[in-house]
């Protein structure tokens, strides 16, 4: 019997009241308000000149043709990255900003496509690779983009940003592909992280908190990056989790891992959060006095939560957890 929506509300809000204020201060047995302390948040911040952010992502997106008219998911998708590079890249240079929130944008596309049509996704690596032409637009403009992080980042932070990348499109088009053929053994529990890892482009997004116009040092952060793609996915699995259960969605991480390790998926998001506390911490060690590398990632993961906080498809209204964009 499935729960209701009330019960599953019931049962989640006061594991995620509790995300915000201190993680050094959450311990094992304190998940009581894990929206309120897991790193640091207080309420929705707002970043440089939003219309200037628009506008450039604007003139971008007019220049790259692919349609996106008020109200279609392409026009949801465009919003999504907007409000990505406002929030989460709050204090970049507005050039890195438009970038990140152009890339948000194809991403959700290729996303969409690659589960459509897996197999036509497949050869975006090796079209890329050798620089063939793609079959459609989407296609064609996401590889165009991703040249594009050159100019932006120094060489060894693009090239990150383009193999993440990479394993996203090939994992997003194996998710429509193979994985509705495959039967889960007892020896394939690492399997539902590698593939979270690799479907959720997060690396990338680590990566693209640091652009070279003010992050010119990149052995001041590298070794936190591992730990900075994860808290990006568990934080997203965490705040998704609530809008996810009341759809009966149950292919995602959280339920691949429960079945893994045969328990139950709410005491996988008290996993969860356990180990996404301790990935911030761990973030923190290596950038503590080290700026503006520590500030830039603390906007990142505090701007990470009120993208989720005012996405209205993530239902954290029924909770009373969502806000609004000043």
């Amino acid at each position: 019997m499935h729960a209701t929506t009330d019960e599953i509300g019931h049962k989640l809000k006061p594991l995620l009241v509790k995300f915000e204020q201190d993680p050094l201060s959450v311990k094992i047995d304190q998940f009581t308000n894990f929206v309120t302390t897991a790193v640091g948040y207080t309420s929705v911040g707002s970043g440089n000149d939003r219309h200037a952010l628009h506008e450039g992502m604007h003139l971008a997106a007019d220049r790259i043709g692919i349609p996106y008219p008020k109200g279609s998911h392409s026009w949801y998708s465009f919003q999504a990255g907007a409000n990505y590079g406002y929030l989460c890249y709050a204090n970049l240079p507005l050039e890195a900003r438009i970038y990140a929130g152009i890339f948000t944008w194809l991403a959700i596309l290729v996303d969409d496509g690659a589960n459509k049509d897996p197999e036509e996704w497949h050869q975006f690596v090796p079209r890329f690779l050798t620089a063939s032409e793609h079959h459609n637009n989407v296609a064609q403009e996401f590889d165009r983009w991703l040249r594009l992080s050159y100019q932006h980042y120094s060489p060894v932070v693009a090239n990150f940003i383009i193999t993440s990348s990479l394993n996203f499109v090939n994992a997003c088009a194996l998710e429509g592909s193979e994985m509705p053929k495959m039967t889960r053994t007892a020896g394939g529990e690492s399997w539902a992280y590698y593939i979270r890892d690799k479907n959720g482009v997060a690396e990338a997004y680590a990566w693209m908190t640091f652009p070279k116009a003010v992050c010119p040092d990149v052995s001041c952060y590298m070794e936190a990056v591992p730990d900075m793609a994860r808290e990006i996915c568990f934080t997203n699995d965490i705040l998704s989790f609530y809008k996810e259960e009341c759809v009966r969605e149950t292919d995602n991480y959280m339920h691949n891992r429960a079945s893994y390790e045969d328990v139950s998926v709410y005491e996988v998001l008290r996993r969860v959060i356990e180990e996404n506390v301790e990935a911030h911490r761990r973030i923190a060690l290596v950038l503590k006095g080290k700026e503006p590398y520590a500030q830039l990632w603390n906007d990142h993961a505090l701007g990470f939560v009120a993208y989720h906080k005012i996405t209205e498809r993530y239902r954290l209204q029924d909770l009373g957890l969502d806000e609004r964009l000043p």
